[in-house]
Protein backbone atom coordinates (compact mmCIF):
# COMPACT_ATOMS: atom_id res chain seq x y z
CA UNK A 1 0.00 0.00 0.00
CA UNK A 2 2.90 2.57 0.91
CA UNK A 3 4.85 1.84 -2.28
CA UNK A 4 1.05 2.41 -4.42
CA UNK A 5 1.34 5.98 -2.03
CA UNK A 6 4.61 6.80 -3.10
CA UNK A 7 3.73 5.92 -6.98
CA UNK A 8 0.66 8.03 -6.71
CA UNK A 9 2.29 10.94 -5.42
CA UNK A 10 5.30 10.95 -7.60
CA UNK A 11 2.68 10.65 -10.45
CA UNK A 12 1.16 14.03 -9.34
CA UNK A 13 4.11 15.91 -8.29
CA UNK A 14 5.44 15.10 -12.09
CA UNK A 15 2.07 16.21 -13.42
CA UNK A 16 2.28 19.40 -11.42
CA UNK A 17 5.88 20.35 -12.71
CA UNK A 18 5.19 20.15 -16.54
CA UNK A 19 2.48 22.74 -17.74
CA UNK A 20 0.31 21.25 -20.61
CA UNK A 21 0.55 20.84 -23.72
CA UNK A 22 -1.19 24.16 -25.88
CA UNK A 23 -2.53 23.94 -29.30
CA UNK A 24 -2.77 26.68 -31.83
CA UNK A 25 -6.19 26.73 -31.08
CA UNK A 26 -6.38 27.67 -27.46
CA UNK A 27 -4.92 30.86 -26.41
CA UNK A 28 -3.64 31.34 -22.58
CA UNK A 29 -5.24 33.91 -20.90
CA UNK A 30 -3.80 37.11 -19.78
CA UNK A 31 -3.51 39.83 -17.27
CA UNK A 32 -4.56 39.90 -14.21
CA UNK A 33 -7.37 37.75 -14.05
CA UNK A 34 -4.91 34.69 -15.20
CA UNK A 35 -2.42 35.37 -12.39
CA UNK A 36 -5.44 35.98 -9.85
CA UNK A 37 -6.70 32.55 -11.01
CA UNK A 38 -9.94 33.01 -11.68
CA UNK A 39 -11.98 35.41 -14.86
CA UNK A 40 -13.11 38.61 -14.44
CA UNK A 41 -16.98 38.64 -13.90
CA UNK A 42 -17.13 42.01 -15.62
CA UNK A 43 -16.03 40.92 -18.92
CA UNK A 44 -16.22 37.70 -20.85
CA UNK A 45 -13.34 36.76 -23.26
CA UNK A 46 -14.70 36.45 -26.96
CA UNK A 47 -13.54 32.96 -28.38
CA UNK A 48 -10.77 32.82 -31.14
CA UNK A 49 -11.83 31.71 -34.53
CA UNK A 50 -11.10 28.06 -35.31
CA UNK A 51 -7.47 27.66 -36.57
CA UNK A 52 -6.64 24.74 -39.06
CA UNK A 53 -4.48 22.21 -37.58
CA UNK A 54 -2.13 19.92 -39.66
CA UNK A 55 -2.23 16.42 -38.91
CA UNK A 56 1.01 16.08 -38.16
CA UNK A 57 4.17 14.32 -39.52
CA UNK A 58 3.50 10.60 -37.45
CA UNK A 59 0.14 10.49 -40.02
CA UNK A 60 2.07 11.32 -43.34
CA UNK A 61 5.09 8.94 -42.18
CA UNK A 62 2.35 6.25 -41.38
CA UNK A 63 0.98 6.69 -44.83
CA UNK A 64 4.27 6.39 -46.29
CA UNK A 65 5.16 3.27 -44.41
CA UNK A 66 2.10 1.31 -45.23
CA UNK A 67 2.55 1.14 -49.42
CA UNK A 68 6.35 1.05 -48.50
CA UNK A 69 5.98 -2.22 -46.65
CA UNK A 70 4.27 -3.63 -49.05
CA UNK A 71 6.11 -3.20 -51.83
CA UNK A 72 9.48 -4.20 -49.56
CA UNK A 73 7.31 -7.77 -49.32
CA UNK A 74 6.24 -7.99 -52.34
CA UNK A 75 9.99 -7.36 -53.64
CA UNK A 76 11.53 -10.16 -51.17
CA UNK A 77 9.47 -13.24 -52.11
CA UNK A 78 10.26 -15.88 -55.17
CA UNK A 79 7.56 -15.20 -57.98
CA UNK A 80 7.88 -19.22 -58.61
CA UNK A 81 8.94 -20.91 -55.84
CA UNK A 82 12.42 -21.79 -57.32
CA UNK A 83 15.78 -21.76 -56.33
CA UNK A 84 18.08 -20.92 -58.59
CA UNK A 85 20.09 -17.30 -58.58
CA UNK A 86 17.66 -15.48 -61.67
CA UNK A 87 14.88 -16.67 -60.27
CA UNK A 88 15.13 -15.08 -56.47
CA UNK A 89 13.84 -11.79 -54.98
CA UNK A 90 16.13 -8.47 -55.81
CA UNK A 91 16.65 -8.42 -52.11
CA UNK A 92 17.93 -11.76 -52.12
CA UNK A 93 19.96 -11.75 -54.98
CA UNK A 94 22.14 -8.42 -52.89
CA UNK A 95 22.49 -9.90 -49.80
CA UNK A 96 23.91 -12.98 -51.62
CA UNK A 97 26.65 -10.75 -53.45
CA UNK A 98 28.33 -10.11 -49.87
CA UNK A 99 28.08 -13.68 -49.05
CA UNK A 100 31.27 -14.66 -49.65
CA UNK A 101 32.33 -12.98 -46.38
CA UNK A 102 30.98 -16.03 -45.01
CA UNK A 103 33.30 -18.61 -46.69
CA UNK A 104 36.02 -15.96 -46.42
CA UNK A 105 35.22 -15.99 -42.64
CA UNK A 106 34.79 -19.52 -42.34
CA UNK A 107 38.14 -20.67 -43.81
CA UNK A 108 39.79 -18.22 -41.36
CA UNK A 109 38.03 -19.72 -38.26
CA UNK A 110 38.96 -23.36 -39.77
CA UNK A 111 43.18 -21.84 -39.79
CA UNK A 112 42.65 -20.34 -36.34
CA UNK A 113 40.87 -23.61 -35.06
CA UNK A 114 44.02 -25.95 -36.76
CA UNK A 115 46.54 -23.26 -35.55
CA UNK A 116 45.22 -23.53 -31.91
CA UNK A 117 44.74 -27.02 -31.88
CA UNK A 118 48.73 -27.65 -32.90
CA UNK A 119 49.77 -24.48 -29.82
CA UNK A 120 47.49 -26.84 -27.41
CA UNK A 121 49.25 -29.85 -28.99
CA UNK A 122 52.77 -28.22 -28.35
CA UNK A 123 52.44 -26.81 -25.13
CA UNK A 124 51.78 -30.67 -23.58
CA UNK A 125 54.16 -31.85 -25.52
CA UNK A 126 56.44 -29.45 -23.99
CA UNK A 127 55.10 -29.51 -20.29
CA UNK A 128 54.29 -33.45 -20.30
CA UNK A 129 58.03 -34.05 -21.24
CA UNK A 130 60.25 -34.82 -17.87
CA UNK A 131 63.28 -32.17 -17.88
CA UNK A 132 66.69 -33.26 -18.34
CA UNK A 133 68.44 -35.15 -15.29
CA UNK A 134 71.52 -33.83 -17.25
CA UNK A 135 73.45 -30.40 -16.17
CA UNK A 136 76.33 -29.34 -18.29
CA UNK A 137 79.04 -28.37 -15.68
CA UNK A 138 81.86 -26.28 -17.08
CA UNK A 139 84.65 -27.74 -15.01
CA UNK A 140 84.81 -31.15 -12.70
CA UNK A 141 86.41 -29.15 -9.95
CA UNK A 142 83.06 -27.81 -9.16
CA UNK A 143 82.23 -30.82 -7.02
CA UNK A 144 84.81 -29.81 -4.64
CA UNK A 145 84.12 -26.14 -4.24
CA UNK A 146 83.13 -26.92 -0.86
CA UNK A 147 85.06 -27.05 2.62
CA UNK A 148 87.43 -30.15 2.69
CA UNK A 149 87.35 -30.03 6.63
CA UNK A 150 83.94 -31.48 8.81
CA UNK A 151 83.60 -33.70 5.97
CA UNK A 152 81.73 -37.01 7.78
CA UNK A 153 83.10 -40.89 6.43
CA UNK A 154 81.03 -41.92 3.60
CA UNK A 155 79.78 -38.19 2.26
CA UNK A 156 82.09 -38.06 -0.48
CA UNK A 157 81.59 -40.08 -3.72
CA UNK A 158 83.89 -41.21 -6.25
CA UNK A 159 84.23 -38.52 -9.02
CA UNK A 160 87.15 -40.36 -11.07
CA UNK A 161 84.12 -41.66 -13.71
CA UNK A 162 82.62 -38.23 -13.81
CA UNK A 163 86.02 -36.27 -14.45
CA UNK A 164 86.55 -39.06 -17.14
CA UNK A 165 83.36 -38.74 -18.78
CA UNK A 166 83.77 -35.02 -18.74
CA UNK A 167 87.52 -35.16 -20.38
CA UNK A 168 86.31 -37.53 -22.96
CA UNK A 169 83.47 -34.83 -23.97
CA UNK A 170 85.82 -32.49 -23.96
CA UNK A 171 88.21 -33.75 -25.78
CA UNK A 172 85.84 -35.23 -28.37
CA UNK A 173 84.66 -31.07 -28.83
CA UNK A 174 88.39 -30.56 -29.20
CA UNK A 175 88.55 -32.57 -32.07
CA UNK A 176 85.34 -31.24 -33.92
CA UNK A 177 86.81 -27.57 -33.40
CA UNK A 178 90.45 -28.30 -34.89
CA UNK A 179 89.28 -30.46 -37.68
Amino acid sequence: MLQTRRTALRIARDISRHPQRRYDSVKPETGHAASAGHASPVSHAHHPEPVNESLGRGFYITLAVLPLSFAIYKFSRNSNGSTEEAAQPWFTRVINRYSYYQDRWTARNTRHTKMVEQAANDRNLFQSTPASKMIDLKFPEVFNQGSPYNVQAGQTADLDELVAHYEKKNREAQEKFNS
